[in-house]
């Protein structure tokens, strides 16, 4: 097949931000749409981004993940919704995969970007970004990363949903720096199944938003997921171990959900420096800055 419009080499590039979330409280419903989550996170410069094309004598859609064939069932689903013909979906992943920042959202996000300009589909942000949240949905890969990160910052969930059904506000906050060390991942699908699990979650989850709203800062932000951490239960004693090394240095550190992984308050700052050192003891410390923008085409 040739590309729609301008013949075999047309490409489209969209970038989503990575997110990861502080505290959070799942909603899930029968209908996709309206199932997600009520919470606060941050959205990082680390990425996906994602290029649509159609090489001549393309037969079958094909999604390369980082350069190798993937079956990304969660992209896939956005390619069956919304492709009119076989593409090559080329996404390059710049976050960590598996670990709580939002990879197969801002993969599928990204791809419905791209598929609703290849194809002049005429969807509106929000409406090519529920398509995405279906897929997580449908897989049980997330509840509110897309809606997050189709507006960028430090977001708060406010009632759940796919974006355009889901309401959110974001806390204004400078291009903060954010380090983070990774352990390893932690099932989302087995962790947002076990109902005994997020009863108690849901519970601290719901909390942490009420006490957030009386003070949206991103300062009473990272305390509260502080607490969630704990609260929560599903916290490794290595993370809580990492957590108490920063705050002992005079930093804030927090549980990213849901990873084995910790991040905290970066910069050059007395505190906060200090609080980065600590993490070194915990592995490789990784520096990045809150995105300021959400999913777009580039």
């Amino acid at each position: 097949m040739n590309s729609p419009m301008n013949g075999p080499t047309k490409t489209i590039q969209a970038f989503v931000p990575s997110h990861i979330t502080g505290f959070f409280a799942a909603h899930r419903q029968k209908e996709a749409r309206l199932s997600g989550s009520i919470g606060c996170g941050l959205c990082l410069s680390l990425g996906a981004t994602t290029t649509i094309q159609s090489p001549p004598g393309i037969q079958d859609t094909e999604i390369l993940l980082n350069g190798k064939r993937s079956e990304a069932p969660v992209s896939r689903f956005v390619v069956e919704k919304l492709a009119k013909g076989p593409v090559q979906v080329l996404t390059e992943l710049s976050m960590p995969f598996g670990a709580g920042f939002g990879a197969s959202g801002a993969g599928a996000l990204g791809c419905a970007y791209a598929l609703n300009s290849y194809f002049d589909l005429g969807l509106t942000a929000d409406q090519a970004a529920a398509v995405a949240h279906q897929a997580e949905v449908t897989f049980r890969t997330g509840l509110g990363d897309v809606i997050a990160q189709n507006a960028g910052g430090l977001v708060v969930r406010l009632q759940p949903g796919a974006p355009g059904t889901g309401r959110i506000d974001q806390i204004p906050v400078p291009p903060l720096p954010i380090s983070y060390v990774v352990r390893g991942p932690i099932s989302t699908k087995e962790v947002l199944s076990d109902e005994k699990v997020m009863k108690t979650v849901n519970l601290a989850g719901e909390t942490a938003l009420k006490e957030l709203l009386k003070k949206p800062t991103f300062t009473n932000f990272m305390q509260l997921s502080r607490r969630f951490t704990v609260q929560s239960g599903l916290a490794s004693e290595w993370a809580l171990q990492a957590i108490e090394a920063v705050e002992t240095a005079g930093g804030l550190a927090s549980m990213i959900m849901l990873g084995d992984a910790v991040f905290a308050l970066g910069g050059a700052g007395a505190r906060a420096g200090a609080g980065v050192e600590a993490l070194k003891s915990f592995g490789k410390v990784h520096t990045t800055t809150i995105s300021q923008r959400g999913a777009n085409l580039d």
